[in-house]
């Protein structure tokens, strides 16, 4: 008897909670937290309700800040030319 085949998926990236997510971008936790309440840092909150608990995944982390570094260059770049 032939048995069927599961689908194959990539590893997924797994998710990590704010302590070390906070200690890859070299923040502090509730910063952190606080900026991916406001949707400024990628964040995902996981619960219903006031109280959700927060993942986070490295590598979108790591774009954030990325991006955040090219957008604050660029933004005192612009800033010296038009003083």
């Amino acid at each position: 008897m032939h048995e069927p085949s599961l689908p194959i998926y990539p590893a997924a990236e797994p998710f990590v909670d704010a302590e070390r997510a906070a200690a890859f971008v070299a923040m502090p936790r509730k910063t952190l937290l606080d900026l991916a309440r406001k949707g400024v840092a990628p964040g995902h909150p996981v619960g219903h309700g006031m109280r959700k608990v927060w993942k986070f995944r490295i590598s979108e982390l790591e774009h954030w800040m990325q991006t955040e570094v090219h957008s604050a260059q660029r933004l005192r770049s612009c800033s010296r030319r038009i003083s």
